[in-house]
């Protein structure tokens, strides 16, 4: 895997978001924030003993993620990781209709469906249906 590095600098102005989350690195500095950013190259070092190439990245736009997209970030996160790693990726469509028919589902509420009992006929009968 190539490496790739990172410019200390933070964008200035109203490209760095990152101002929204002071607060909160503050006083939890251990809590892990997610967020977005674009990044561009802003150089390349070479490394002499080996020849090889290493973006530098810089970050042109970061801004926090909000708490109730949190959910929807991490989707996004198991998804690319999956795809970088190989790993088979459902089709976002296909995870929005899965999430939709189960949105709001709790298997804590759900009840066994009961067994019916059958008539003399050998079919459930009326009453239980």
């Amino acid at each position: 895997m190539t490496e790739v590095s990172l410019s200390g600098r933070l964008p200035r102005g109203d490209a760095n978001g990152l101002g929204a989350i002071a607060r909160e690195l503050i006083h939890k500095p251990e809590q892990v924030h997610a967020l977005i950013v674009l990044v561009d190259c802003t150089r390349l070092v070479t490394e002499v003993d080996t020849g090889e190439t290493i973006p530098v990245m810089r970050i042109r736009r970061a801004e926090a993620i909000l708490k109730l997209d949190l959910k929807e970030a991490q989707r996004l996160v198991r998804r690319a990781w999956e795809h970088r790693c190989g790993d088979a990726v459902l089709p976002v469509e296909m995870e929005n209709d899965i999430d939709s028919i189960f949105e709001g589902f709790d298997p804590a509420d759900s009840q066994p469906e009961q067994p019916t009992k059958p008539d003399e006929d050998g079919e459930a009968s009326s009453s239980d249906r």
